[in-house]
């Protein structure tokens, strides 16, 4: 998936392997492991294979977004090209999202991702057959 980023079209992995590099944690939930096209552009960014937090949840079907704690996007969109944008106009999703810095809202999804972070679920989820990375709380 690509961004822009001063009008030029960069590899959204390059943003958060300068994220990584700055020490700036970075988290992600997939639903499912990830595609080719991903895993092409993540073995260009050998700093995202130590420093790049991922775990695999077939449950999660949320967006967030969370910037350092304090603004969240919460959203339609998948990280692809069509959720976000980045295909013709007439390739592209129909998506829908905020972005707050609302602290009641933010706090929420906080605690809503970190839940599925922690594996606060997983004891009870029912498709632990299909998760790779399940982390049971303890």
């Amino acid at each position: 998936m690509y961004v822009k980023r001063n009008n030029v079209v960069i590899p959204f992995l390059k943003i958060l392997a300068e994220l990584v590099d700055r020490k700036v944690n970075v988290r992600l939930i997939h639903a499912k492991e990830p595609g080719p096209n991903f895993k092409k552009d993540f073995d260009k960014y050998p700093t995202l294979i130590k420093g790049l937090e991922r775990v695999l949840c077939p449950r999660v079907h949320f967006k967030l977004i969370i910037f350092d704690l304090h603004t969240v996007y919460i959203g339609s969109a998948n990280l692809t090209g069509a959720g976000l944008g980045m295909k013709s106009k007439d390739n592209r999703n129909f998506e829908s999202g905020i972005l707050t810095n609302n602290p009641e809202i933010v706090a929420k999804a906080i605690e809503q991702y970190d839940n599925v972070w922690m594996g606060k679920y997983c004891a009870s989820c029912n498709r632990k057959i299909f998760c790779g990375d399940r982390i049971d709380m303890v």
